[in-house]
């Protein structure tokens, strides 16, 4: 029994080896790996692509969240403070399909890339059992918002 709780304690380490999460304290990498555990159970394709495009995971002084040299998904330290797990699960999935766009590059206009990545954080979110139906909102008025653009 013991043997098996050690195995255990080690399967949120193993779970996301790929992405280097940074650790500054106040429990923000582990609210991150919680986010990480939403994708992965409620849309393993998304996930898939979350670690295949994002190879890092950092936080950000600005306003909103955003991709980093081609790898790198940094979430707004506003965002993080909040801590709504499901808010960021989408911030991740949403921000890696950038990375991938990016990866191969995609040609878009910036309007359009944004509907994208919007209707496919939203398609996550709708799996999401009982998610906050403003973060359904927010996905919706954004997709409405960059198409009138």
């Amino acid at each position: 029994m013991k043997q098996l709780l050690l195995c255990l304690s080690f399967v949120p380490f193993l779970s996301f080896t790929q992405i280097k999460i940074d650790d500054v304290g106040d429990g923000w990498k582990g609210k991150v790996e919680q986010a990480l555990t939403i994708v992965k159970q409620y849309d393993t394709e998304k996930y898939n692509l979350l670690i295949e495009s994002c190879t890092h995971i950092s936080y950000s002084l600005l306003s909103f969240s955003t991709t980093e040299n081609g790898n790198t998904i940094l979430i707004s330290q506003k965002q993080i403070i909040a801590g709504n797990i499901n808010d960021l699960a989408a911030t991740l999935v949403h921000e890696s399909l950038h990375l991938f766009i990016l990866k191969n590059k995609l040609k878009m206009p910036e309007n359009y890339e944004e509907v994208v990545c919007y209707t496919y954080e939203l398609e996550m979110l709708l799996k999401i059992p009982n998610v906050e139906p403003w973060l359904v909102n927010h996905a919706t008025k954004q997709i409405e918002f960059y198409s009138n653009r």
